[in-house]
């Protein structure tokens, strides 16, 4: 089994890529069970060392942002589950600290946009790509 939980068989998914994870998160200290793919919740983990909070904290201050954006406008945010605001938030953190020099280092702008990802093993006609 790997370090993300999930068992890895010949052909299976990449790291980090599988079923949703359901882990239970105090918001305002309220339990809420929340489902995510493995490499969010890899990331959120990331984020929280990254910037000393506990998990807890985190939830907790979107899910206030997520209220307060609701209240501005009601109709658009009022159906954003706690997991698809994380999943967004996630993709904004690490689009903020993007760079031209750490896109040039993953291999980025080469045509290949999945290299340096989870899928980049699994390109068509590479070997181990479960293709023959």
């Amino acid at each position: 089994m790997g370090s993300n939980g999930v068992s890895k068989k010949d052909g299976a998914n990449p790291p980090g890529v599988g079923p949703l994870t359901s882990r239970t998160v105090s918001i305002d200290g309220q339990p809420t069970q929340v489902r995510l793919e493995p490499s969010y919740w890899e990331a959120l983990d990331d984020i929280c060392r990254r910037e000393d909070l506990a998990i807890d904290e985190l939830f907790t201050d979107l899910r206030g942002r997520l209220d307060q954006q609701t209240r501005r406008a009601p109709r658009s945010a009022s159906t954003v589950s706690i997991a698809n605001a994380a999943r967004v938030f996630i993709v904004g953190y690490y689009r903020q600290a993007a760079t031209e020099t750490g896109h040039d280092r993953a291999g980025h702008g080469r045509g290949d946009p999945l290299n340096s990802t989870p899928f980049a093993d699994a390109a068509p006609g590479k070997k181990g790509s479960g293709t023959h």
